[in-house]
């Protein structure tokens, strides 16, 4: 396989353990750098100005790419993007492609574009920049999808960049195959549910290299009846079904703890009076347990308080992948989770843990208490597929597999 010279653009990825828990890198730079240890070049192109804090790191340049209207809303920003819009159809897009065109051109020619984004405006950028410009062919690969809830059914955001993004990418990667189901919803028209089955394929997120280092460490043995809930405070992780389950449990009625880790991710002050509604209420109903709120917490914290439970609970309401599911499996913990969770498929494969419906307290209910059941064999199976997992999502095993797909669009 010839060296390929990569352009990946990345939003906030690229800095989420640097900034926010003091740690080496996120888990994009891990495993860029080791896609650029098998003999590529990828130069980094970052939406964020913080990519600025950090030392040039052995993929390459890393680069900044800041919107003009993000820098400074003057008026030849502003009069750049209503032009953009009625050119290109794309509001808000056109000043950043501007600042992407001179980047390619700048640093280019490229093989590949990389696409590593949650909502890919970068990508947006580019296909709103080809007038005069030759693009490579683009590998997307998908984050996250958008949506809201309704009655606690995720219903997902149909968003004409997004459709786009998919229409154009000579290949997307999905976390997981319940992702690769839900795509063709994006897809609009121009692009048939078949087309876009052809171009998809499933990669695994990798992990963060704090998890592998916990992870060669000696198992210990966990606190009894120690649950721990794992996810934002917000309804798409299911928050307040766990709050709701708990008084259901009969864990609670004996000397229990359960603990939350994770804070509110956005301010809302509505749903912030609810929740504190919502533990009052709960906090009257429970006999024997307690209950820890530990809040927004380091890395290190999160993998030690894994160790310490009995068993992990994330029960969103949807979730592309979920690593904390990988997390608390490598570190030999059966796991609480629902059907709208990618790596779901891990815990029933495994027989490492329970698979509850969405946004139903007492399935969790139910699901605590047998997990709790020392008879049960989910942990020896957690321990057992454990060290299997652990190489399975190491940076260095995914990265030949998207290796390979960039040297393959790049041919094509």
């Amino acid at each position: 396989m010839r060296p390929l010279k990569i352009a990946l653009l990345c939003r906030d990825y690229w800095l989420e353990s640097q900034l926010h828990y003091h740690e080496e890198g996120g888990t994009t730079r891990q495993l860029a750098e080791a896609v650029a240890a098998l003999g590529h070049e990828v130069v980094v192109l970052s939406q964020s100005s913080e990519v600025r804090k950090l030392k040039k790191s052995q993929v390459g340049a890393l680069e900044t790419w800041v919107s003009p209207r993000d820098l400074h809303r003057n008026l030849i920003a502003g009069l750049r993007d209503k032009i953009g819009a009625k050119a290109h159809a794309y509001p808000k897009v056109h000043t950043d492609a501007l600042a992407l065109r001179e980047f390619l051109k700048r640093r280019g020619p490229f093989d590949v574009i990389w696409a590593q984004t949650e909502s890919p405006d970068g990508l947006i950028a580019a296909f709103a920049a080809q007038r005069g410009l030759k693009m490579p062919p683009v590998l997307l690969q998908i984050q996250s999808l958008p949506c809201r809830f309704e009655k606690g059914e995720p219903v997902f955001i149909d968003k004409h960049p997004l459709r786009l993004a998919f229409r154009r990418a000579k290949r997307i990667l999905a976390p997981s195959e319940m992702v690769v189901n839900l795509l063709h919803g994006y897809a609009g028209p121009g692009l048939s549910a078949d087309e876009l089955h052809a171009k998809v394929r499933v990669v695994s997120p990798n992990l963060q290299s704090a998890v592998f280092r916990a992870a060669q460490e000696p198992l210990t043995a966990p606190m009894m009846d120690r649950v721990l809930f794992l996810g934002a405070i917000n309804q798409r992780k299911g928050a307040p079904v766990f709050l709701k389950a708990l008084p259901k449990t009969e864990a609670s009625k004996r000397i229990s703890t359960f603990v939350m880790i994770g804070d509110f991710t956005e301010y809302n002050p509505r749903f912030m009076r609810r929740w504190e509604e919502a533990k009052e209420v709960m906090r009257a109903q429970l006999t024997g347990a307690r209950v820890e709120y530990l809040g927004r917490v380091s890395t290190f914290e999160v993998l030690r308080q894994i160790k310490l439970a009995c068993a992990v609970v994330i029960p969103s309401l949807f979730d592309p992948f979920s690593k904390g599911v990988v997390e608390a499996l490598i570190l030999g913990r059966p796991v609480i989770t629902t059907d709208k969770v990618g790596s779901a498929s891990l815990v029933q494969a495994h027989q490492c843990g329970i698979v509850i419906p969405a946004s139903n307290p007492d399935a969790l209910a139910r699901a605590i208490d047998v997990i709790l059941d020392p008879i049960v064999p989910f942990v020896a199976n957690a321990q057992r597929v454990g060290p299997h997992l652990f190489h399975e999502f190491l940076p260095e095993t995914i990265a030949p597999r998207i290796a390979q797909h960039l040297f393959e669009i790049a041919v094509s």
